[in-house]
């Protein structure tokens, strides 16, 4: 342990220690929706842990909890604050953290609630152990972490948190909310019915302008909120590319699963950013990358437990069934996608983050959340499958005539489904027939109401 080092590093760190606030600069426009669920978490007691793609505003999100932390009333040196990876050869220990803490501010974080924040754990051998050290010591602090790789942080915490940490999803920031990082404040619904989008609707009609020209440059940019501190397109493409996929690629998938062929690594998330949204098959990946089909299906587990990419299976009730056929491949990041594959495929593009939309969506709505997509005999395909809180099927028609719904009608007739949707360019109506009800929604009305 290097002492000296660490507690400079803590002091220099916790600046809110003696302003009592945290600088602007760390603390952004707040996301609500996290702050909200982190703080509800705090009441039980369960480590936290914040996981998520590199850059979606892990780090940010620990900062507006701080400040709303001060706010409420806590003592600001009750608060701690250290990114982990910054630590790398200084200390090998969290203890180490809570005695030089201990020292400095006197305060006994065994005997009173201190916030231990501790970001990127992932960095650290063996996080899982030291956390249970204190808990099974029955320290009063609360531990609030985060991490970039989704899996490994589950599979190191089932080892010995089991029952004793909560997970928290942190996603690239959503349409609705890259509206209100624009600056513009909706008063919306969060619901898929009929009537809520209409009120929906009505309330975005005054701003409908404004609101298509940013879901434009959502198009482009993507989610990630750093685009707002730079706005400029040529370097955020070159910021999203050089700086960003490499920080995923390198540092949270190759050195954390000691990937051993890291060139055939960067060749499939290309391949990927080029096929996103189409189907695709185990081996015909390896024979388009003349690799090998099990250390491609390996390489696609890691981007995919990196939160880089995802893949939805076909909809079937049995599971034998669904891995004999083809799956479905997407891009987590559109702005990411789009700057390494230089298209300008629109259509494609809205499947994109529809698809994303949906799956973050059903994981905040059902435990070990799958997507998937159906396709009947004729080979006429649904491109997804919501099986959440209740089974829905949902088409992107963004160029296809919309009123072709054989398709959508035949799923809900063979699930005796009362609704389905089918996101629009522009159209907004309902239909029903025989029981069912098919809402037809604009892709930016669907994107802000999810």
């Amino acid at each position: 342990m290097q002492k000296e080092f660490i507690t400079d590093y803590i002091l220099r760190k916790n600046t809110w220690w003696k302003t009592g606030k945290v600088e602007k600069i760390h603390t952004g426009t707040e996301r609500k929706e996290y702050i909200q669920k982190i703080q509800k978490n705090l009441k039980l007691d369960r480590i936290i842990c914040l996981a998520g793609i590199r850059r979606s505003g892990k780090s940010t999100l620990l900062h507006q909890l701080i400040a709303r932390l001060l706010k409420s009333g806590t003592k600001p040196q009750k608060i701690v604050y250290v990114k982990i990876d910054d630590l790398i050869d200084k200390t090998d220990d969290i203890r180490d953290i809570a005695d030089i803490y201990h020292e400095i501010t006197g305060i006994n974080p065994k005997n009173e609630k201190v916030y231990f924040i501790l970001d990127e754990i992932h960095f650290l051998k063996n996080w899982q152990f030291h956390l249970k050290y204190f808990i099974d010591s029955k320290y009063k602090s609360k531990f609030i972490i985060s991490g970039s790789s989704k899996t490994l942080l589950y599979k190191d915490a089932a080892e010995s948190l089991a029952g004793r940490i909560r997970f928290i999803d942190v996603f690239p920031l959503t349409f609705s909310e890259f509206t209100e990082f624009s600056g513009i404040k909706l008063n919306l619904k969060k619901s898929l019915t009929y009537e809520s989008i209409k009120h929906n609707y009505h309330q975005t009609t005054p701003k409908k302008q404004e609101i298509l020209h940013l879901l434009r440059q959502y198009l482009s940019v993507g989610g990630f909120p750093e685009w707002f501190k730079i706005k400029n397109m040529n370097e955020w493409q070159k910021t999203l590319t050089e700086d960003y996929l490499s920080l995923i690629l390198y540092k949270d998938i190759v050195h954390t699963f000691k990937i051993k062929d890291p060139i055939l690594l960067e060749k499939l998330v290309n391949e990927t950013a080029l096929y996103s949204t189409n189907r695709f098959s185990y081996t015909g990946l390896s024979n388009r990358l003349d690799a090998d089909r099990e250390t491609i299906k390996l390489y696609l587990y890691y981007l995919n437990s990196s939160m880089l990419i995802f893949t939805s299976e076909v909809y079937f009730k049995t599971k034998k069934a669904r891995e004999r056929i083809e799956k479905k491949i997407y891009f987590w990041e559109e702005g990411m996608r789009k700057a390494l594959a230089q298209d300008n495929d629109e259509p494609k593009a809205i499947e994109n983050i529809v698809a994303w939309h949906l799956i973050k969506k059903g994981m905040e709505e059902k435990p070990f959340f799958n997507p998937y997509y159906w396709k009947n005999k004729h080979n006429h395909e649904i491109d997804f499958i919501l099986d959440a809180k209740e089974l829905t099927p949902i088409e992107t028609k963004y160029r296809q005539r919309p009123q072709d719904t054989k398709s959508t009608y035949e799923f809900m007739e063979k699930y005796k489904l009362k609704k389905g949707i089918i996101v629009t360019k522009d159209l907004l109506d309902r239909k029903e027939k025989n029981n069912h009800e098919i809402l037809f929604i604009p892709a930016w009305l669907f994107l802000l109401s999810i």
